[in-house]
């Protein structure tokens, strides 16, 4: 049941329609908000997406969805 939901989610995100949480500086990098659950580098003026790449992946879904003990694809949205 879990993996449906983490399935839904990371779908959503790889096709752009929800986002992950975070925020973009004045250079255009983007800080994810959950950066304790993603190990890669710091967005950077060459690699500002880092981050955002990093978030729209499987295993940091799988990772919000343990974190906050999703059980709808509603919860899960909300904290990704």
């Amino acid at each position: 049941m879990k993996e449906d939901l983490i399935n839904a989610v990371y779908q959503d995100l790889k096709n752009r329609n929800i986002h992950p949480k975070g925020e973009f500086d004045n250079a255009g990098r983007f800080y994810a908000e959950h950066q304790d659950l993603i190990n890669v580098r710091e967005p950077s003026r060459k690699f500002p997406f880092s981050q955002m790449a990093a978030c729209r992946s499987k295993k940091y879904v799988t990772k919000v969805c343990e974190k906050y003990n999703c059980l709808t694809v509603d919860d899960l949205k909300r904290n990704v």
